[in-house]
């Protein structure tokens, strides 16, 4: 059966392949019969794929839909944001004026303490022998000045002499007076009321003039100090109103103290200091704050920070639709928190496009589906 079926098909396949191709050699025949198969089959996806990019250009010339909300203006508080820290306006290291062994401390650390109140004390040795023979020549020294004087009256001091006792009892009342000061620097004591932060001496260490026994730090008023850029330093006044919100979670209202006048030299910004009630000395030196100094009242929109574009030379923006146009309007970030961005630069009332902003251009006309409308 088979070879009946052999014998038929070669049969045709010489009754009607042409001569020439009977001529070639059997592979020859092959290798064209595969050229021709591949040919027809690419000739064939050639008019597939240009049906299909007829149809493609067709969708392109379909007018693309983006979402939009309506945004309406805002009055808004324009704030400048400044990152910083904590400081205490006062803040000085208790140091002796005088040599000694410490005999005495009347602190720990973290104590409240008092104007006045003696923090260390150094020993007398023989400061308080030497006091006392500077008073008793004083005192010798003032009795022999009345004399001189009753003298003088009587004509029997001349004038000169009278000026020499009266120096004499200047001098020893000056000796008297440097020796209460030496005692008196023999105790330390805190210049303001405030808390102690550090101790620097234990009883029996010896201290020399420039020493420092502890360090005292007002509670308040305390500082919010950050740096501000020069575009930003003139529109802050002393005496705004302001904020610094601590990374503790607390957040102090207060008041612009101080502006420099002179930048920093390496990074050209400008000293800010902010100055914050501390009542109950709830605050610490040194704690990283953002610092909020609102500027001016203007007009603003809140939005979501992911409706932002940014256009060929960088500018942040939004894209938005008007007449069915597509445009881009630049934006200035007033404010940004957890519950959306404020952003000042555009008309009272806009239709801003929320979804498919990225795939339209500057000028495409569009299909602007509304989404919601913002009050």
């Amino acid at each position: 059966m088979l070879t009946k079926i052999s014998s038929l098909i070669a049969g045709l396949y010489v009754r009607y392949m042409p001569r020439f191709w009977l001529a070639m050699k059997p592979q020859y025949q092959a290798a064209f019969g595969i050229a021709i198969v591949v040919t027809v089959w690419l000739l064939t996806g050639l008019l597939s794929f240009g049906g299909h990019a007829v149809k493609t250009e067709a969708k392109t010339n379909e007018i693309p839909s983006v979402r939009v909300t309506m945004l309406n203006a805002q009055p808004r508080d324009a704030t400048i944001t400044v990152r910083g820290r904590t400081q205490a306006l006062h803040e000085v290291d208790v140091r002796a004026e005088v040599d000694g062994v410490v005999s005495a401390l009347h602190f720990e650390k973290g104590d409240r303490v008092k104007r006045g109140q003696v923090l260390c004390e150094i020993k007398l040795n023989d400061r308080g022998a030497r006091a006392t023979q500077a008073k008793a020549q004083m005192a010798q020294a003032k009795k022999e000045l009345e004399v001189a004087q009753e003298l003088y009256k009587e004509g029997f001091r001349s004038k000169t002499q009278l000026a020499g006792s009266n120096a004499t009892y200047e001098a020893a009342r000056a000796g008297a007076s440097t020796m209460d000061i030496q005692l008196a620097n023999t105790r330390m004591r805190a210049p303001f009321d405030g808390v102690v932060d550090d101790r620097y001496v234990d009883v029996g260490d010896y201290m020399t003039v420039g020493g420092k026994c502890a360090m005292v730090i007002a509670p308040e008023p305390f500082l919010a100090v950050g740096t501000v850029s020069e575009e930003e330093v003139g529109q802050i006044a002393i005496g705004n109103k302001a904020s610094a919100s601590l990374v503790t979670g607390q957040t102090v209202e207060g008041h612009v103290r101080f502006v420099a006048d002179r930048a920093d030299q390496t990074t050209r910004t400008f000293r800010v200091e902010v100055e914050l009630p501390n009542p109950d000395a709830a605050l610490r030196d040194g704690v990283s704050a953002d610092i909020h100094i609102p500027v001016k009242r203007l007009a603003a929109h809140k939005i979501s920070p992911g409706i932002l574009v940014l256009d060929d030379s960088g500018t942040v923006g939004v894209r938005a639709v008007a007449n069915g146009i597509v445009h881009f309007l630049p934006v200035h970030i007033i404010s940004d928190g957890p519950d959306g961005m404020w952003v000042a630069g555009l008309p009272d009332h806009i239709n801003v496009i929320t979804v498919g902003q990225e795939f339209v251009t500057n000028g495409e006309r569009v299909k602007a589906v509304l989404e919601k409308a913002a009050s």
